[in-house]
């Protein structure tokens, strides 16, 4: 957890030059977001899509289908589409469980969690205006005007899921297609459940390990960080990867990540020992979000698009990421056979 909380307050710091971590290619250079899936005794083609979720940003369906070639036709061929998870679909009582175990830590905090008697938080902070910040924030945007029951270290992870869930509460591109294909009277699906998507991410959210190791006065200055930079809304500005992924090209997409990562390596470098443990923080973070969050889903997502494209013509759109790398779906698909090649970006 030190780790995590380090890397939120780096974060918090870095937040307009920060990046998603690596993604490579997949050689081919004229490339975009729309793929086709065909071969293998596959009597029909069917596509595969990237999109853009959970940065903050509004997309419109001008903008997503006047920059991404061919997606209304495909959409059209479709006789099924397949997202991340199925947001229409009510949990079953076992999921329901295994989201409440999940959760648990969170939103049922145990005594660990709970202020010594005696500590209060306003000397914590490093000015009163800081803690008038936090006071603001946790009693209006947290709408929880006994906040100051709770350990800064508690808060530490609320904020960060807080950070998580707010940059989702836009009409991305996933919500979009999902209005559409609704519209068109498309059959609706998901890959995974709830509850596997949600136990491979929240982790990264509530891993309490050496939580202890910081002071609360450490703790204390996180959550001004985190507050100061959610009042100034910054956190969820990120206009520029929005114009990148409607460039709809993975390679330009690409250089975008490579470049967040050269500007955040040299900003950390001016802040010494300090900047070296954020560093490799986010290295950490970095490679349990390809291991988890991207390698292990994608693995249990291909048998199931195996067994829905060998019937029917199917349009499978996930996170963009998903689709790159030698561990992406692409290449995942074309190791069991399947031929999968790129849709032209652009109008001929």
């Amino acid at each position: 957890m030190k780790q995590t909380l380090i890397t939120l307050f780096l974060a918090a710091l870095t937040i307009s030059v920060q990046s998603k971590g690596e993604v490579s290619d997949v050689e081919e250079n004229n490339a975009g977001w729309l793929w086709e899936i065909s071969g293998n005794g596959l009597a029909q083609k069917s596509y595969l899509f990237g999109t853009c979720h959970g940065d903050g940003i509004s997309f419109t369906d001008e903008e997503i289908y006047g920059s991404i070639y061919g997606l209304s036709e495909a959409l059209d061929e479709a006789k099924a589409v397949f997202f991340e998870t199925d947001v229409s679909k009510s949990l079953g009582d076992e999921e329901k469980e295994q989201m409440k175990q999940l959760m648990g830590k969170i939103y049922n905090p145990g005594p660990e969690y709970m202020m010594p008697e005696g500590v209060f938080y306003k000397p914590l902070f490093d000015s009163v205006a800081h803690f008038n910040e936090v006071n603001k924030f946790m009693s209006y945007k947290m709408k929880d005007v006994e906040y100051w029951k709770k350990t800064p270290g508690y808060w530490c992870i609320r904020l960060g899921l807080y950070a998580f869930t707010k940059a989702r509460m836009c009409r991305f591109v996933d919500t979009a297609l999902r209005e559409e294909a609704t519209k068109r009277g498309k059959e609706i699906g998901g890959l995974e459940t709830h509850a596997f998507g949600m136990g491979k991410i929240m982790p990264m959210y509530t891993d309490t390990e050496s939580i202890d190791t910081l002071s609360m006065k450490e703790q204390a200055k996180i959550i001004y960080s985190l507050v100061h930079t959610f009042d100034n809304d910054s956190i969820f500005q990120i206009p520029k990867l929005h114009e990148v992924y409607l460039e709809n090209d993975t390679c330009k997409l690409q250089r975008y990540y490579a470049e967040g990562d050269q500007k955040r390596d040299e900003l950390l470098e001016t802040l010494g020992s300090k900047g070296e443990e954020a560093k490799k923080a986010m290295e950490k973070s970095g490679e349990y979000t390809k291991e988890h969050l991207l390698r292990e889903r994608n693995e249990a997502w291909i048998p199931v698009i195996k067994e829905n494209i060998l019937t029917q013509t199917c349009l499978v759109a996930v996170g963009c990421r998903h689709l790159l790398g030698e561990e992406g779906l692409i290449n995942m698909l074309r190791r069991e056979g399947y031929t999968v090649t790129p849709v032209p970006p652009h109008q001929p």
